[in-house]
């Protein structure tokens, strides 16, 4: 008798233990710190969004959101972290086109996002931006179109895929049809140090990171990348001002979910970051920063399927393959 009674209160506690954090996570989420992944180093556009809205977000739900940088392979060794974590809303990956790109580019990426990956929103565009070392001899696109035709310059970009390099990729290969050279770091702000000390000529990378450095007088703004200027470089001409009518590359900075997250947790992360984007001191920050506003409504997923379509195709008009 006092052996069945044992057994019953252990089963009761062992139903309790498994149960119990179902329920905390259904019902409480999140119960214990969240884990948000950046594919890229520190001081990165994506990291900067990352830590912004971290810190907020530990007002909004009395919970640690810890930042964890895993930069490497333009942001591929990250996707794959979280594409294979379990899925139970603890770690949560923030990325950029660059995922998209390496995806359709590369057959050893090692991810799916459609299929292991909940895309839940998009916080903010961040428009490109082509600088110039301060001793080049140019001030706008097309004097560094004409420079390129009369000796070699060379390229910085974050990294082989990243969107700095595909957007060069397809100005300058497709539309441009000039030879510079690319040369890629791990991560935008080394990039900016190397068109800084003149090391390299040219550098594109997102804006946020760039903007004191150019305000500063450090590197020269060329173009934006963006279908409007900047409003915070509002000076700077867009690329399709500059001869080429209808160009467009916008990166987002858009969080992600393993699939098969609970969508209770899906859906109080999206409410969190949405509260978080309404405080006005964060939409300050984030202007002043160089980023645009995104429309936090949008079909992110669907915005995300259409990524994939259209680097495919410039990946292969550039012919640009990954390994």
């Amino acid at each position: 008798m006092t052996m069945s009674r044992m057994q019953i209160l252990l089963s009761a506690a062992l139903a309790f233990v498994c149960i119990g954090p179902l329920q905390a996570q259904r019902g409480t989420y999140p119960a214990a710190p969240v884990r948000v992944v950046v594919g890229f180093p520190p001081g990165g556009g994506v990291d900067v969004v990352a830590r912004l809205i971290a810190q907020k977000m530990v007002g909004v739900w009395g919970q640690p959101v810890v930042v964890e940088n895993r930069p490497g392979a333009a942001s591929v060794l990250a996707t794959r972290l979280v594409a294979s974590a379990a899925p139970d809303g603890y770690t949560v990956l923030i990325n950029s086109n660059t995922m998209v790109v390496n995806q359709v580019g590369n057959p050893n990426a090692g991810y799916d996002i459609e299929r292991q990956l909940i895309p839940i929103l998009n916080v903010a565009w961040q428009p490109n931006i082509i600088v110039a070392a301060p001793a080049l001899p140019v001030t706008s696109l097309a004097d560094v179109i004409a420079l390129s035709r009369t000796r070699k310059l060379s390229f910085g970009t974050p990294g082989h895929g990243s969107m700095g390099h595909l957007a060069a990729a397809y100005l300058f290969n497709i539309l441009a049809k000039s030879d510079i050279l690319h040369v890629p770091y791990n991560g935008a702000v080394p990039a900016l140090t190397a068109a800084i000390s003149g090391q390299i000529e040219l550098a594109g990378m997102t804006l946020p990171p760039a903007v004191p450095h150019v305000r500063a007088g450090k590197v020269k703004a060329i173009a934006v990348t963006s279908a409007r200027r900047a409003s915070t470089l509002p000076e700077v001409p867009t690329v399709a001002e500059s001869g080429f009518p209808g160009y467009e590359v916008n990166v987002f900075s858009g969080f992600f979910m393993p699939a098969g997250s609970p969508k209770p947790a899906v859906d109080r992360f999206h409410e969190a970051v949405l509260k978080v984007m309404a405080m006005a001191d964060v939409k300050d920050q984030l202007a002043t920063l160089g980023f645009e506003p995104a429309d936090t409504g949008e079909d992110f997923r669907r915005l995300v399927s259409d990524e994939v379509k259209k680097w495919a195709k410039v990946l292969e008009a550039a012919n640009i393959k990954f390994e």
